[in-house]
């Protein structure tokens, strides 16, 4: 039987993205007993100063119940959040972001350090013309805006 998650328990993962691009910062994936998804309440706790952050839908392979010893879902799709940064494209240095997961029964803090790079290439607005809405402590983090073709 696999121990429950801690609650308050962190994550931390560092990434590098280039100036004007995403990176994924984190996933929220989990399931109930038909192995339908289950929704999570993702809070910022600690806002980025050099880009935004939202979440958007994926679908993910279930790899591990961490919540029960129910292994029946493992193997299967299921429809997750991957929570993206989006650097500001006239940045590049350290960035910062904090999120909480919340599942029912789980809760999951996440410290994402982000190295930004200058973009080599185009990004998709100029500098500083983004739409930047980084937000406070405690907002709920947003839908990301749809991907462009």
């Amino acid at each position: 039987m696999l121990p429950p998650v801690q609650a308050g328990a962190q994550v931390n993962v560092t990434r590098k993205v280039k100036g004007g691009h995403e990176a994924t910062v984190g996933y929220a994936l989990r399931w109930d007993k038909n192995c339908g998804p289950l929704a999570p309440k993702i809070i910022l706790t600690v806002p980025p100063d050099h880009g935004s952050i939202c979440a958007r839908d994926y679908i993910g392979l279930a790899r591990r119940n961490v919540v029960s010893a129910d292994q029946s879902c493992v193997g299967k799709r299921i429809l997750g959040l991957q929570i993206i940064y989006l650097a500001r494209s006239d940045y590049s240095g350290h960035d910062t972001v904090d999120y909480v997961i919340q599942f029912p029964g789980v809760v999951r803090n996440t410290h994402a350090e982000i190295e930004v790079r200058p973009g080599d290439d185009p990004a998709a607005a100029k500098p500083g013309e983004e739409n930047f809405a980084p937000g406070k402590a405690g907002d709920i983090i947003a839908a990301c805006a749809p991907l462009s073709s």
